[in-house]
């Protein structure tokens, strides 16, 4: 059975594992292989960075975990001073995906951003995952995009949602 907790000090190759498999065998079906040679294969942030990502107090990682693997994570980031925040991940490898685990992750991050009054939270969607955050209230804030990651342009939906006071 798959459990969904904070992600802790070692949970990093896991994180970062599950992240590029789900882009190499999830989102290639929409974005190709063209897409995904840089963004699916990159390399891992550095203890250093998980360390310090991990130890922010406004920076919020959940797991989710199968049998003992990480098989999926979101992330995201408040800027309580501007009254926003950033989802940065929302990642799910076959595992796990389209099981409900995505709305948990949301769910959790949204909580947050209401615990800490985030009053707006953005991103930058995948082709694959656009229709989902649409169900949860965000909004285009713009035309598709190209991102580059990884050295390749990526396409991408810059997006928002605004949150009630």
């Amino acid at each position: 059975m798959a459990i969904v907790r904070r992600a802790q000090v070692g949970d990093q190759v896991g994180i970062h594992d599950s992240h590029m498999r789900s882009i190499r065998e999830i989102c290639v079906h929409d974005h190709g292989e063209e897409e995904i040679k840089g963004w699916g294969y990159r390399e891992m942030r550095s203890k250093e960075q998980w360390l310090q990502t991990l130890d922010n107090q406004n920076k919020f990682v959940w797991v989710v975990e199968y049998e003992k693997e990480i098989e999926g994570h979101c992330f995201i980031s408040l800027v309580p001073e501007e009254s926003k925040a950033d989802i940065y991940s929302l990642y799910l490898t076959p595992v796990v995906y389209k099981q409900g685990f995505g709305a948990i992750l949301m769910e959790h991050m949204l909580e947050v951003a209401k615990e800490n009054n985030i009053k707006e939270i953005f991103l930058q969607s995948t082709i694959t995952a656009h229709s989902f955050y649409k169900r949860y209230g965000f909004e285009d804030a713009g035309p598709m995009q190209k991102v580059e990651v990884g050295g390749y342009p990526v396409r991408a939906f810059p997006m928002k949602l605004e949150l009630d006071g």
